[in-house]
């Protein structure tokens, strides 16, 4: 298995990351899609100098991910979150939230 990329908040311009549409513009920049396609491991930074991710942020980043994965334990074999605790309660609720509305995020 290749190396895991990294998606590293503190180089995309917070320290707030709010917005669906923000969300979905850096999914297209990350090229999120494409690491869908493959077997590469994801590591998400998400620093201590940020100061906020909103629930929609994280849905349009990674809510189409969170439905193509089709479970919370697959999409975090993929993806890896390293952040504070407060963080990864948003993550996780988000990940519930795609899974429940996936026909909206599909």
């Amino acid at each position: 298995m290749s190396q895991p990329v990294i998606i590293d908040f503190a180089k995309l311009g917070g320290p707030v990351f709010t917005g669906r549409t923000r969300g979905e513009e850096l999914r297209k920049i990350l090229s999120v899609e494409e690491l869908d396609d493959t077997d590469t491991a994801v590591e998400v930074k998400i620093p201590d100098s940020t100061y906020a991710v909103s629930s929609s942020f994280i849905l349009g980043l990674f809510g189409k991910s969170v439905v193509r994965a089709g479970t919370k334990q697959d999409f975090y074999k993929k993806y890896k979150f390293t952040s504070n605790l407060m963080f990864k309660d948003i993550i996780d609720s988000c990940v519930t939230r795609a899974l429940q509305e996936k026909r909206i995020l599909a």
